[in-house]
């Protein structure tokens, strides 16, 4: 009786695993895939460039920056709170736009418009007036709109050739 006990504690056993382990396959299946695509800014101009992605004309509503807001206090900036590195776009290159949002799809889907802002802010402004001063004005040089279906025909590519 002893080994039929065991036979069935056994059995058990094996069925709750095989339940188990579906239940974590399908519970992984069913998560959100990485979103891979990446916004892909050219510099064809002759000046080094930045650019900002942001969902309306105000270049200051992402949560990247929000230590150029008016109401930032400088003093009480954390440990954790490291600002946000401005990566230069120097001429001729090509970078990877470093404020993207995690899944693109969702992003453009909450838009208002269904369009995103891609600014363009020239390193020359950055110089004589701060970014503090850029984010408080608005100051770029280019203002692209973008929808995910323009991003999907340009192969995620935007070229800024320094005409406005």
């Amino acid at each position: 009786m002893n080994n039929l006990e065991n036979f069935v504690q056994i059995k058990i056993m094996l069925k709750a695993s095989k339940i188990l382990l579906i239940f974590i396959l399908l519970n992984f299946c069913s998560c959100d895939k990485l979103d891979t695509r990446e916004l892909i800014v050219k510099n064809s101009s002759d000046k080094i460039i930045y650019s900002i992605l942001s969902e309306n004309d105000s270049m200051n509503d992402s949560g990247f920056y929000y230590e150029y807001q008016d109401d930032f206090n400088e003093s009480k900036r954390g440990d954790y709170d490291a600002p946000f590195v401005f990566e230069e776009i120097m001429s001729g290159k090509m970078i990877t736009n470093s404020d993207r949002p995690r899944y693109w799809n969702n992003y453009f889907q909450r838009l208002e418009d269904k369009k995103a802002r891609l600014f363009i802010v020239e390193k020359d402004s950055v110089d004589k007036y701060g970014w503090k001063t850029i984010f408080a004005n608005n100051i770029y040089s280019k203002k692209y709109f973008i929808t995910l279906e323009k991003l999907d025909s340009l192969n995620w590519r935007i070229e800024y050739k320094g005409d406005n």
